[in-house]
């Protein structure tokens, strides 16, 4: 199972249309494993220039010290910056999306994007029941502050 965090424009918000379910993101969180070879080019098709900048100045330094050092074997510390764009891609991601105007509005847990995607939308629109037919969690409110028991310890009353 995999966990997917939700993003939505902040400007749609309102409107229940289908340019609003075409806006919304899904993140998964998890390793980018086309992101171990292909760092440069995952982060181009994300939109993400700020790393990419990042990413070749990192490259650039990484072969000049290489090159200063005489080091031959330098392919695996050249791989470095692709592992750490690999396991930081759903960070990337979600600080771009909330710098773009999106909101956070929670995380999926699904075995697929699309079952993420049915048990979101059927949740937001209000529909009981999920992909595999069991009803969803209802969103419990705390307990009043009457019905609480006086708290030992630290924590003092308001009222003292």
């Amino acid at each position: 199972m995999a966990v997917w965090t939700v993003f939505e424009p902040e400007e749609l918000e309102e409107a229940r249309t289908g340019d609003w379910a075409e806006a919304v993101v899904f993140v998964p969180e998890r390793f980018a494993w086309s992101a171990l070879l292909l760092a440069p080019l995952v982060l181009l098709r994300h939109g993400l220039w700020l790393a990419l900048i990042g990413y070749l100045a990192l490259q650039a330094g990484f072969a000049a010290g290489l090159h200063a050092l005489d080091v031959d074997d330098g392919l695996v510390l050249l791989l470095v910056a692709n592992l750490a764009v690999a396991v930081l891609l759903p960070g990337l991601r979600r600080a771009k999306l909330l710098r773009t105007g999106h909101e956070e509005i929670g995380a999926v847990v699904a075995p697929n994007f699309e079952a993420a995607e049915q048990r979101y939308f059927a949740a937001r629109m209000g529909s009981a029941s999920t992909l595999s037919g069991t009803s969803l969690p209802r969103r419990m409110d705390p307990p009043s502050r009457a019905d609480r028991a006086p708290i030992l310890g630290l924590f003092p009353e308001a009222s003292r």
